[in-house]
């Protein structure tokens, strides 16, 4: 009976010794969201364009970073905020949330009707470098199509490897 007992719990210890484990979560840290401003603010000047509101949001819906460049107009701020606390919460750039919104034009889904979220481009998610989903990051005041590509630029500066 005893070897009968030693041989079940050599059995679980295995099982055991991994549930002990913590779960992990990687969270947006204030060096990757600066990174996120300093890769857009690089990306915008390289192209001359208009001054930008950026908002960093962690993945839980809450302001990480926040900055707007001189001259950038009052409006910018609202819609930076909003893309990014929208890519924040869904995990998804804005740009995708619009294509699902749109996919049938005679039926959209109804997101671009929601308070809380927008299907304007300029909105992406943030992950890390293993792939988990950190925030959201929006940038606006250029086209939709430079406010996407400058928060692009803020994603690869984040990911870039310290030189």
């Amino acid at each position: 009976m005893k070897a009968l007992l030693t041989v079940v719990v050599l059995g679980l210890l295995p099982g055991l010794a991994e549930a002990a484990k913590p779960y992990l979560e990687e969270v947006l840290t204030l060096k990757q969201a600066q990174g996120l401003i300093q890769g857009c603010e690089r990306h915008a000047a390289e192209r001359e364009l208009a001054p930008l509101s950026m908002a960093v949001y962690d993945a839980a819906g809450n302001v990480k970073l926040f900055a707007r460049q001189d001259g950038a107009l009052l409006v910018t701020v609202d819609v930076a905020h909003l893309k990014g606390r929208t890519s924040a919460l869904t995990a998804l750039a804005t740009r995708e949330l619009a294509e699902i919104e749109f996919a049938n034009t005679a039926r959209p889904v109804g997101i671009a009707g929601l308070d809380a979220l927008t299907v304007l481009q300029g909105g992406v998610a943030v992950k890390s470098a293993s792939g988990q989903h950190l925030g959201g990051f929006g940038v606006s005041g250029a086209s939709s199509e430079d406010d996407e590509a400058c928060a692009q630029a803020g994603i690869a500066q984040m990911l870039a490897p310290e030189q």
